[in-house]
């Protein structure tokens, strides 16, 4: 028998505020979290809106009022002194995995893997403005400007070495950067290493944020954004939808194998039952028609988890509320479940959250654990108008009750990137 992987902590950063019971409790009341952007003047951008961390700059005082008694204070003054803190998605991801390994009840792991997922930015527009002259990036001024090595100022992989470093993690570091699916390639990655007995603990998930001019720019010149700077600028599977709202956040998880979790005395959260992945090859940033990469993936998935369509309660679906993602996963469904997709309750969270990019496949599995902590399936923020499109069980915007032993978590990313978990409840 293989070792069976399960959570057995989860820590969460999300528009809602810090914390996991924060961001649940926000769900279960059907709340949206997507509103102006703060904290930055995006007046001139032609998107104004996002799922946006309540905090307008991050910082070491910030990261000690959400860990009162952490042993890491001096780190975070340390971090902000070296300017580590600018980039959002570390303070995210940091704080999510303190809360991951507090709640795991664990202590020292030496020995412990990390895979992490991040976003792909390097550097922040301010780090190019002294830089810039008629229009273009003079590099032969950086010297001059006292700014060397600015190409690398927001090192893909920082994020990665905080939380290594202030857990105490020694084992092997990976880092995912497969854009959308990135979060939850994360968590098959570690369920992988368990299954195998490479390792016996799992530190993974995901942390990014692109609310910042740079990547609030690039977005809305590739037209992804809704063009409208309101509440409701995502609306997924909706008849209105026009587009995604932009959003930032972290989850994290602990994983193990059922057996060390039972030896310790540790509460599993759920269990990591399949997972599959396929590349559509298709275009950077639309889905293929057909959806059949997609449809392999949560084929896939079932058959790694050996079970029936069936058997599975719930889809959480990628659902982006663009034209050309949401009719597009709806085929992919149809194709994977058959006749059974008719019945299967179906919500996506990234109306009320935004969606966090390479994050968004992680925070979204912290979703799905609700179902099995409490029986609610969270709903779709803004759908409102049935889309002849979409037509699957989609659950709207108030959640639902309902008992569930299996779900299902799409995520489908830039480049053609495909993911699907599945995870049940453990008795």
């Amino acid at each position: 028998m293989k070792p069976r992987a399960v959570i057995t902590g989860v820590g969460v950063v999300s528009p809602f505020g810090v914390g996991t019971e924060r961001f649940w409790d926000a769900l279960a009341a059907g709340a949206s979290a997507v509103g102006p952007i703060r904290s930055f003047d995006a007046s001139c951008f032609p998107t104004r809106v996002a799922g946006e961390v309540p905090v307008a700059h991050t910082s070491a005082a910030w990261m000690r009022e959400h860990q009162p008694e952490s042993a890491h204070a001096e780190s975070f003054s340390a971090w902000e002194g070296q300017g580590m803190l600018r980039d959002r998605k570390v303070a995210f991801g940091v704080l999510a995995a303190l809360e991951a390994w507090r709640s795991a009840g664990c202590e020292s792991e030496p020995d412990a893997w990390l895979c992490l997922a991040l976003g792909l930015e390097r550097a922040l527009l301010e780090d190019f403005a002294p830089l810039m002259q008629e229009g273009q990036i003079r590099w032969a001024r950086e010297a001059e400007a006292a700014l060397p090595g600015v190409r690398f100022r927001a090192p893909v992989d920082l994020t990665a070495r905080l939380i290594a470093d202030t857990l105490g993690l020694g084992g092997p570091r990976v880092v995912h950067t497969s854009a959308c699916a990135a979060g939850a390639l994360s968590l098959a990655h570690g369920a992988r290493l368990i299954e195998r007995g490479e390792a016996a603990l799992v530190v993974c998930g995901a942390s990014d944020s692109m609310l910042n001019p740079l990547g609030i720019g690039g977005m809305a010149r590739l037209g992804a954004p809704s063009p409208r700077h309101e509440p409701d600028a995502c609306r997924p599977f909706d008849r209105r939808r026009d587009g995604l709202a932009m959003g930032e956040g972290a989850a994290i998880f602990v994983l193990e194998s059922a057996e060390r979790a039972r030896a310790r005395g540790a509460k599993p959260l759920a269990e990591v039952l399949g997972w599959g992945s396929t590349q559509d090859a298709y275009k950077a940033t639309a889905p293929r028609p057909d959806a059949s990469a997609a449809t392999r993936a949560m084929v896939r998935a079932l058959e790694r988890a050996r079970l029936d369509a069936a058997a599975i309660g719930y889809i959480n679906a990628h659902g982006t509320g663009t034209p050309l993602n949401d009719p597009a996963e709806v085929r992919a469904i149809r194709a994977a479940f058959g006749q059974v997709a008719e019945r299967i309750p179906v919500s996506s969270i990234k109306g009320a959250v935004g969606h966090l990019m390479a994050a968004s496949g992680a925070i979204e599995l912290a979703a799905c654990l609700m179902a099995f902590q409490q029986n609610i399936l969270p709903g779709t923020a803004h759908h409102r108008e049935r889309d002849p499109e979409c037509d699957l069980a989609i659950i709207g915007e108030s959640p639902r009750e309902l008992c569930v032993d299996h779900v299902l978590s799409n995520s489908f990313g830039f480049g053609g990137q495909n993911a699907s978990v599945v995870l049940g409840r453990c008795a």
